[in-house]
């Protein structure tokens, strides 16, 4: 996949001119084109080469796939648009004031077209008092609430969850999760020290297809992307994109690194920031992002000597899962920036609170006690 790695590097850059000197010693193949797809990123391999000017030096088999790819991602597009408008407007009819961020807000603020970006889901982050409010009005448009066994809202609730709600009928089937926070899940609840109240204090207004929305600063944007691809989903599943969606943040906005190194730092998740990072830098030629590299990294060359056999390059390029298993609890041991918080996290995934298990399983008991410790030990959540 070298191939194609290199192809997104160049197609990263704001230069047409390095992607033109590309193709003069590089052929775009087949495979390329198929992992750029498994990557989610098809259409805007193809967008960037139509603007260029440059789909003339793909092959003809080449040039009609990637073209059926970027239809399908503009129909795609098109219905999470309509269905992202309307919540706005539902939302905004009740007076809940909304925070996009991920996914949709990146497609339509950074990405040179929504269609660039393909989105799973919608993520708004609002007001703990506006949750069931907002519950309501979703209902009202005809999403359902889906509820999974082993994530209680209760337990979304205390960790900066979500609610996830099912479109259904006219509203298409899409996904909309409503957030109590951006960083949210338990390995953060036990490490991080995330400073909300000024997260929200620096929020930016932006209109999102005719409605004001707010979406976060984008030097906590990075941190967020970051965190989320890291932590939250183990670098698995459509990691280069997730690389990708940093360096877009980057190239769109004036972004202060040594406030994105101080604030990770101090918010304890510079490991996971330095790896991503240092990830995007390397694959997707993140300059800008190196100079801080040395501020965020384990001091322990131990601790990155073993967090490489779990995540580098190749890895990601791979799309390797770690998502699943006991080598994800290690990965999020060695993730950890103070050796404390790799025991808090290690013994209370073994041994948590009784609250914590009535939350989860609805009671407390040996028996409960024992049948989260076997799960916990085969790697299930």
């Amino acid at each position: 996949m070298e191939t194609a790695l290199s192809f997104l590097r160049a197609i990263a850059t704001a230069d047409d001119l390095s992607l033109s000197q590309w193709f003069d010693s590089h052929d775009l193949d087949a495979a390329a084109v198929r992992w750029l797809y498994a990557q989610g990123l098809a259409a805007y391999a193809f967008h960037r080469l139509r603007r260029a000017e440059l789909v003339g030096r793909l092959s003809a088999e080449n040039h009609a796939t990637l073209r059926q790819m970027y239809i399908r991602a503009a129909a795609d597009s098109t219905l999470h648009s309509r269905e992202l408008a309307e919540a706005l407007a539902a939302l905004a009819a009740a007076g809940i004031t909304s925070v996009l961020f991920k996914g949709a807000v990146l497609a339509h603020t950074v990405y040179p077209s929504p269609i660039c970006r393909p989105m799973g889901d919608l993520d708004f982050w609002l007001r703990a008092e506006d949750m069931p409010r907002a519950q309501v009005v979703l209902e009202e448009l005809g999403y359902v609430q889906r509820v999974k066994a082993h994530r209680p809202v209760a337990m979304q609730a205390r960790r900066q969850g979500e609610i996830q709600l099912v479109g259904q009928g006219r509203v298409g089937r899409g996904l909309i999760e409503l957030h109590w926070g951006v960083f949210a899940g338990e390995w953060l609840y036990r490490v991080a020290a995330i400073e909300n109240d000024a997260i929200v204090s620096r929020l930016r207004p932006v209109e999102i297809l005719g409605h004001p929305v707010f979406t976060l600063a984008p030097e906590d944007t990075i941190i967020q992307l970051a965190v989320h691809l890291a932590i939250n989903h183990q670098m698995a599943r459509l990691g280069v994109r997730g690389l990708l969606d940093v360096v877009q943040v980057a190239r769109h906005h004036p972004i202060d690194w040594q406030t994105v190194a101080d604030r990770a730092r101090r918010w304890r998740v510079a490991t996971a920031t330095w790896l991503v990072l240092a990830l995007a830098a390397e694959t997707l030629a993140l300059d800008e992002a190196r100079p801080l590299l040395a501020q965020l990294r384990p001091a322990a060359g131990l601790q990155r000597t073993l967090l490489a056999r779990f995540v580098d390059v190749h890895s990601v390029i791979e799309m390797r899962n770690l998502t699943r298993g006991p080598r994800r609890f290690v990965y999020l041991l060695l993730m950890t920036d103070r050796r404390q918080d790799a025991l808090r996290v290690f013994y209370r995934a073994l041994w948590p609170e009784a609250a914590w298990l009535a939350t989860r399983y609805g009671q407390v008991g040996p028996g409960i006690r024992v049948r989260h410790l076997a799960g916990a030990l085969r790697g299930r959540p």
